[in-house]
């Protein structure tokens, strides 16, 4: 509730594949407990520009994905896309560099709220 932002009005769409633990924290722990509802595409190659077709054309407003595919979206450049519902976007994993979150504000006018989880964290 508090790094996603979640609320029962709320549509999330978190871009990890069901293979990953984001997956079950951003797809299925959070926005349940939340009681938000999930977005779900089905996407096998990430592409900056499906991406950016449907944060324009679905109502999601909430949006999680890799700092990778974070670079891949600014690189692209969304600034002709209009993502008209979306208000929070929310990443973890690697750094992401500073370079990046302000492209992605000057872009789409919107931050970028990054943290690290448990796979972050384990010391072997």
């Amino acid at each position: 509730r508090y790094w996603m932002n979640l609320t029962p009005s709320d549509i999330m769409w978190n871009t990890s594949d069901t293979g990953w633990a984001k997956s079950a924290w951003g797809s299925v722990f959070a926005p349940w407990i939340c009681g938000s509802c999930v977005f779900v595409h089905n996407m096998p190659q990430f592409k900056p520009e499906v991406i950016a077709e449907t944060l324009s054309r679905y109502p999601i407003t909430t949006f999680c994905t890799a700092p990778t595919a974070f670079r891949m979206l600014v690189q692209h450049d969304v600034s002709s896309y209009k993502f008209p519902n979306l208000k929070h976007c929310v990443t973890g994993g690697e750094a992401l560099s500073p370079e990046v979150f302000a492209k992605w504000k000057i872009q789409t006018g919107l931050d970028i709220h990054e943290a690290y989880g448990q796979t972050e964290t384990v010391r072997l």
